[in-house]
Order: C-alpha cells, then structure tokens, then sequence
C-alpha cells in the first residue's frame, strides 16, 4: 500500500490584491489556506489526487475560473465516474467540458479577456498515477537530492527571444481555448521516498529550481520555507504549492 505525507499552501501573497490560484487535495478546496496530512493511504481499488490550477492574471474571473475547474474534477471523483481503464479519455473529456463552460460564460458575460486558468498535479487510480498538465503551473518530482520537471511549461516567450519577455502562453483551460489537457502514466516515474512538488508560477518564477532543489533537500519544513523565499524574491504573483512524499 502505498502512503502519502501531503503539505499544502495557498496564499496571494505581498503584492496581489486576491487570489487567484485554487488547490484541491483529494476534493479538500483550499485558496488562502493551507493544510497538513502526515499519512494517508491510497486505496488500490479508489483514487486520489493532488490538483492545482492558477487563474489567469489579467483576465476577468481567474480566480472563478480555477475554481470551478477543480470544483467540477472534485465532484467527478466523488462520483466515481473514473474507471481505471478509461481515466485517462474520460480526464481528457471533462476538462474540455469544463473549458467549454467557461469560454460560453465568458461570451454570455461579454468578457473582454475571457476568463481562464491552468491545471496540473497527479491523479492516481487503479495502481496507477497520471500526470496532468495545461499551461504553465508545474509538477516536479524530487528525489533526494535532485529536482526533475515532469510537466511541460506550454508557453513561449516574446517574438526576440529575449528570455527577460513576458511569456505568452499556448494553452489553458478555459480563456477562448480549445482546452487540450495532457495526461502521462508516470507510474514507473515514482517510487518510495520520492517527493512530488505541485506549483503555480508564483513559487517557479521567483524561485530557481536549485534553491528549491536546496530547500528540498536541507529544510525541515520546506513548504513554508518555499513560500517565503517565493515572497523574498518579490512575491509578484500568488503562490500555490503542494508537496507529497510517497511512502510505503
């Protein structure tokens, strides 16, 4: 049986006047809050999962729209519509749904900037783990003592290439897209002891993975430790982070 120790924090942070980034621990909604589970024991026969979606800054209702993102997933597990050998088509076809549901609001509502919103974290189900992953919120496994990004940021940056450019991104949920999700099977990407780091852009863009790699490796309470170097840093977004260590 496979185990888990799971740390969360969702904060807006210095700079920002609310927040738009929502975190869903096994259907536990938190924004502006943070939680604490020592141990809990996956069910073979079940799922769970650690989702985390980052509302579009500068569009209207980021923060409604990550919430109704992972409000909608939350229900979907609840009610045990995710069979282990379908999951991974049935993921893809609820988040197209849900992004579907806010692009049609955003016209109702004749939003300039239709409202929108990342997603990504791990889903396991069936002896089995998913990553998912749209836009550029990140997960990461650690294993002591190195970091690896297993998402893919699905952004670009300013036509000169200059890395100092505001990004652009190239997918999302919601915000007049399409809303492509990607799901991995990274069941043999993990193993005891590893630590997988869930995190809106608020903690990568002011932290370099190898002060999080450090902080990972040294600190004995790196959750909040990574938050406050995220606000040292300058704290220009909200900042989301969800740490699980795998145990046995």
């Amino acid at each position: 049986m496979t185990k888990l120790s799971i740390q969360a924090i969702s904060d807006k942070g210095p700079t920002r006047g609310n927040n738009e980034d929502m975190i869903s621990v096994g259907g536990i909604l938190l924004r502006d809050n943070q939680c604490d589970i020592p141990s809990l024991e996956l069910d073979p026969e079940g799922t769970f999962f650690l989702l985390l979606s980052d509302g579009m800054g500068g569009h209207e209702h980021g923060e409604r729209a990550s919430e109704m993102l992972l409000q909608h997933l939350s229900d979907c597990f609840k009610q045990k519509i995710f069979a282990p050998d379908t999951i991974e088509d049935q993921l893809r076809e609820q988040v197209k749904f849900l992004s579907d549901k806010l692009n049609e609001e955003a016209i109702q509502e004749q939003q300039l900037r239709p409202m929108g919103c990342t997603l990504t974290g791990v889903v396991w189900c069936g002896n089995k783990a998913y990553l998912l992953n749209a836009g550029d919120s990140r997960t990461y496994r650690y294993r002591n003592p190195y970091l690896k990004q297993l998402s893919t940021d699905q952004t670009e940056r300013g036509m000169t290439g200059d890395p100092n450019a505001s990004k652009l991104l190239l997918n999302c949920i919601g915000g007049g897209s399409y809303g492509r999700l990607i799901v991995e099977d990274i069941t043999e990407m993990l193993d005891t002891d590893d630590v997988i780091l869930i995190c809106s852009d608020g903690l990568s863009d002011m932290v370099e993975d190898s002060i999080i790699e450090q902080i990972l490796t040294d600190s004995e309470d790196p959750v909040h430790e990574l938050f406050n170097k995220a606000c040292e840093n300058g704290g220009l977004d909200n900042t989301s982070i969800i740490l699980a260590t795998l145990k046995k």
